[in-house]
C-alpha cells in the first residue's frame, strides 16, 4: 500500500458558516465510508487561508514571516508537519525550525477544532491545544536526489525534536509536483482530472485527508467522492516511500 493526500481546495473568501446541512451530510457519509474501508490514517479541515502565516529563509540566516498564504505559483507543498501545540506562536516557532532545517519555505494554517471534517481521525486532540498544518514549499522542478547530507541530518534532527516533544501527529515528504493528479467538480455531478498541481492563486488548500490506497487508480477513486461531496476541488499527491504505520 501506498500513502496519498487528498487536498481540498477553496476559495480566498471561503466561510465555514456557508457550509449547509447537505455538504456537511455528504461530507460525514464520506468520512464514514473511509473510516469503514480503513484508508483514512488522518482527515482535517483548515482555518481560513488570511489567516496563514508564511515563512521564508533570507540570505542572512533569518528568517521573514508575512501574514497570508504563498501566492507564488512556481512553488508548490512538498511536505508538511500537523502540530499539536497550545497556539500560533508555538507553531511559529517549529516552522521557523522548519524553513531553516529543509531550506524552504514554510506556510502555517490552524485546523478546525470540529468534528466537521473527522478532524480527528486517528488521534484524541489533547486539552488546550490546537491542531496546524506547517507546509513546506518548494519549487516546480526540484529534484529530491538534490538533497544534501547535511539537509537530511538537519531535517531528521528536527523531526526527532518534535517526536521528543511530543507535538507531531503526522509528517511526510510527497513526490514531486508534477506527478500530481488535479481534479475539479463539473455540472452533473461528473469530474473533471488533469495532470499536474493547480496553478490557480485565488483557491488554497482548505482541508486534507491522508489515504492509504494501492495505487493511484484507487486514491482518485476516493478524490472523485471527495471533489463531489465537498463541492469543491482537490488534488492528489502521493507521498515518499515510508514506513506504513500497521494496523
Amino acid at each position: 500500500m501506498a500513502q496519498y493526500l487528498v487536498a481540498i481546495y477553496l476559495p480566498d473568501d471561503f466561510e465555514a458558516s456557508s457550509v449547509d446541512k447537505a455538504m456537511e451530510h455528504d461530507i460525514d457519509v464520506l468520512n464514514e465510508e473511509m473510516e469503514a474501508k480503513r484508508v483514512r490514517l488522518f482527515a482535517g479541515g483548515l482555518r481560513p487561508a488570511k489567516e496563514a502565516k508564511s515563512l521564508r529563509a533570507q540570505p542572512d540566516g533569518k528568517v521573514l514571516m508575512t501574514d497570508g498564504p504563498f501566492l507564488e505559483t512556481k512553488e508548490h507543498v512538498g511536505g508538511f508537519w500537523i502540530l499539536e501545540v497550545a497556539d500560533m506562536d508555538e507553531a511559529l516557532a517549529w516552522a521557523r525550525k522548519a524553513v531553516v532545517a529543509c531550506r524552504a519555505p514554510v506556510e502555517v494554517r490552524a485546523l478546525f477544532p470540529s468534528d466537521l471534517t473527522a478532524l480527528l481521525a486517528r488521534k484524541a486532540l489533547k486539552e488546550g491545544m490546537t491542531q496546524y498544518l506547517a507546509a513546506g514549499h518548494l519549487p516546480e522542478n526540484f529534484d529530491p536526489s538534490s538533497v544534501s547530507e547535511a539537509m537530511m541530518h538537519d531535517m531528521g534532527a528536527l523531526n526527532e525534536e518534535m517526536e521528543a516533544k511530543g507535538v507531531t501527529v503526522f509528517a511526510g515528504g510527497l513526490l514531486p509536483a508534477s506527478e500530481a493528479k488535479s481534479l475539479r467538480a463539473q455540472p452533473g455531478g461528473k469530474v473533471l482530472i488533469t495532470d499536474g498541481p493547480y496553478l490557480e492563486t485565488k483557491e488554497h488548500v482548505g482541508g486534507l485527508s491522508i489515504l492509504l490506497a494501492a495505487d493511484m487508480d484507487e486514491a482518485l477513486a476516493w478524490a472523485r467522492k471527495g471533489a463531489v461531496a465537498g463541492r469543491a476541488s482537490c488534488e492528489v499527491r502521493a507521498f515518499f516511500r515510508s514506513n506504513v504505520p500497521s494496523e
